[in-house]
């Protein structure tokens, strides 16, 4: 098994530089990302003479890092908001409000979250089309602002069978939209 950046590092300069072709001629193609990738990870082991069969591992997608509130006053004051609020949700909305620390799902939050960008080094190298596909900022690329994701409730996401609890999505959630945002722009003296 190798990794996608193991099999360039056995290029010579005239085959990175054939490697560099292909993918930037792939990303002028409409193909997806991961069908670039893929394209570009088999032209890299035609040009590695490596013999198979074997596994090259490696990324075919715009990166989402995983958010978390950190320590910094910020995020400790939003926090301490939506746990109570949490903790408040039968009294002031007649449903239980639960907070995790960790969102198991893709959202635009990874771009404006506090995120541990440290990883995103070896995410690129793995990425075939990291330069010409990704287009991922060299600096700035993440706001690092505290940010949480309070969203609706229903089942299925991003599928067909998506379901929304409309009371919950159009009674409830701009309520605790609302409450925290008042909490948050409230005077701290």
């Amino acid at each position: 098994m190798y990794r996608y950046e193991a099999v360039v590092d056995r290029l010579d300069i005239e085959d990175r530089s054939r490697l560099a072709e292909v993918t930037a001629d792939l990303a002028r193609v409409d193909l997806p990302l991961s069908e670039q990738c893929r394209l570009a990870t088999q032209e890299a082991w035609r040009l590695s003479r490596l013999s198979g069969p074997a596994i090259v591992t490696g990324f075919g997608s715009m990166p989402y890092l995983a958010t978390s509130l950190s320590d910094a006053p910020g995020a400790r004051r939003l926090k301490t908001i939506v746990k109570r609020l949490a903790t408040e949700s039968a009294a002031l909305y007649g449903t239980t409000i639960t907070c995790t620390d960790y969102f198991a799902g893709i959202s635009d939050m990874s771009f404006f979250g506090e995120v541990a960008a440290d990883g995103l080094d070896i995410v690129g190298r793995n990425t075939p089309l990291w330069t010409q596909g990704v287009r991922w900022p060299k600096t700035h690329a993440l706001a690092n602002i505290p940010t949480i994701n309070i969203g609706p409730w229903g089942r299925d996401y991003h599928t067909p069978l998506e379901r929304l609890h409309i009371g919950y999505a159009f009674d409830v959630l701009p309520r605790v939209l609302s409450d925290v945002c008042a909490a948050l722009l409230a005077n701290e003296s």
